[in-house]
């Protein structure tokens, strides 16, 4: 009943702060303009997820004190670093901050989470024993990535607070000890859809964006701590939408010489958005291929190969690719 009750408050009270997140970034310049690389067409507000941090947080130590889940001091660590990510998005939405600086605080902040975080790679034969500060430098750079591609992937309207909803009901559907936090980020989120989702009156902002790839991000992981081989593979294939998105993109550019960290429109998302696809619809079809590859993640999961359904996730998500490849107009 205490979760039931968090939920409903979680959601109920980032919908109602809504339209108060809207008038506050407006009246203080937090104002998107419009640029060659927006994709919205009107000047929009930004730095609403600021939202989710004040109510996710305190609710999720609540529930952290009071359900005692496995590996609660790992959890208690995720809630609190949480807000060192949140304020340098913070700092970033008013005054755009150098890339370096706010990956000096990314990575502390991972780095204090991963020395809570139980092995994940003693799944190993003892013949093929990975040093334990491998695995944490491994988990430094993908938890790092996965903070900033989350920020890199928000640019529709309630695409990564869509997408955030899935992940929390996700990671609560495959790992159960954690859904507690896991849904208690998902009614967050989806009590934010109320001013971010299509049309966006106010955008999450770096505030939001990157508290939820911290957030999501530590939940992936510690869900796959106590059974790493049979999760790892489920949990990573329900992420598969932005990490091969943003990764595969990533790759792409640094191949043709650009600087990982500028600014652009060439995502999958961009693509699909110029196919004609508009920012409701574009979520929409977002949320039908992750519960497709929800339904993958779980029939292999059963059958005891759940490898096969990442792999399964991965020519999906090639096939989406070839897809909007395919119906690009020509280049002149």
């Amino acid at each position: 009943m205490l979760l039931i009750g968090l939920l409903f408050l979680a959601f109920g009270v980032v919908a109602l702060l809504g339209p108060w997140a809207v008038y506050y970034c407006r009246r203080h310049g937090l104002v998107a303009e419009v640029s060659a690389r927006s994709s919205h067409h009107t000047p929009t507000p930004h730095g609403g997820g600021m939202l989710l941090p004040m109510v996710v947080v305190p609710l999720g130590l609540l529930a952290i004190w009071w359900l005692q889940p496995p590996h609660d001091n790992f959890l208690y660590i995720l809630m609190l670093a949480s807000l060192g990510v949140a304020f340098i998005g913070w700092r970033d939405d008013h005054a755009p901050l150098d890339p370096q600086l706010r990956l000096a605080v990314h990575l502390p902040a991972v780095a204090l989470a991963l020395a809570y975080l139980p092995p994940l790679f003693d799944i190993f034969p003892q013949t093929m024993v990975v040093p334990w500060w491998v695995e944490k430098i491994i988990l430094l750079l993908a938890w790092g990535w996965f903070v900033n591609l989350y920020n890199f992937m928000d640019g529709a309207d309630g695409l990564a607070s869509g997408n955030a909803v899935f992940l929390g009901c996700a990671v609560a559907i495959l790992a159960p000890p954690f859904a507690p936090l896991a849904l208690l980020v998902a009614a967050g989120a989806a009590g934010l859809q109320r001013v971010n989702g299509a049309p966006a009156s106010i955008f999450l902002g770096d505030v939001g964006s990157t508290w939820l790839g911290f957030v999501l991000g530590g939940l992936l992981l510690v869900a796959a701590a106590d059974n790493t081989w049979q999760l790892l593979w489920p949990l990573a294939t329900v992420a598969l939408v932005f990490c091969a998105d943003a990764t595969s993109t990533l790759v792409r550019r640094i191949a043709h010489g650009h600087a990982p960290w500028v600014p652009h429109k060439t995502f999958w998302f961009h693509r699909a958005l110029r196919l004609g696809l508009s920012h409701r619809t574009l979520t929409v079809y977002v949320l039908v291929l992750n519960l497709g590859l929800l339904a993958i993640a779980l029939i292999t999961l059963a059958y005891g190969w759940p490898e096969i359904g990442f792999i399964v996730g991965l020519l999906l998500m090639a096939a989406v690719a070839w897809y909007i490849r395919a119906h690009e107009p020509a280049k002149s």
